[in-house]
């Protein structure tokens, strides 16, 4: 009796061996595959191809002056920029009453946003009611930390222009400090 369970034992441990071993290799060909994937959806050119945005990379230390803050000099800042074509089908604002708290609070959201998009140049989006119940929205940022080229300026008046559109605009100024 003793004889034929040791032989089933012995059966039995390359049976074990070769289940373990196989999920030991599942196990590292999926970590590499996931690996693999996470890569393949840039391009060389910085574009998301999941997303469509175009992330750019700078050296904040050339744009930075001497009297910036020192917590962001010489390190890399990634701006990803407005894309018009990633806005969603839904409308989140719907139904709304535009009136000076719901615009304000479209300013501190826009603040928020752009920073997000467009690194450290400390946003601030104020609105100015007009006469003719239409606003005009003043956009400001913090030239010391950081330029705009005219492309990515463009990309902020079309932000505005979207996060903004249930309001009627008069103007949008775009300008730093």
């Amino acid at each position: 009796m003793k004889l034929v369970m040791k032989h089933r034992s012995l059966y039995f441990m390359p049976f074990v061996m070769r289940t373990c071993t196989c999920v030991i290799f599942l196990y590292f060909g999926t970590v590499l595959l996931c690996a693999c994937k996470s890569d393949v959806g840039r391009s060389d050119g910085g574009t998301d191809m999941n997303t469509g945005v175009v992330e750019n990379t700078y050296d904040s230390q050339s744009v930075i002056g001497t009297d910036a803050a020192t917590s962001i000099e010489g390190m890399p800042v990634t701006r990803k920029g407005y894309n018009p074509q990633m806005d969603f089908v839904y409308d989140e604002h719907d139904d709304v009453d535009v009136d000076e708290d719901y615009v304000n609070t479209l300013c501190g959201e826009a603040g928020r946003q752009l920073e997000e998009m467009f690194g450290p140049a400390e946003f601030y989006v104020v609105a100015v009611h007009n006469e003719d119940e239409s606003y005009t929205i003043n956009v400001m940022y913090n030239e010391k930390a950081v330029s705009f080229p005219d492309e990515e300026l463009q990309q902020i008046n079309m932000y505005i222009n979207q996060e903004y559109k249930e309001v009627r605009l008069s103007d949008i100024n775009i300008q730093g400090w």
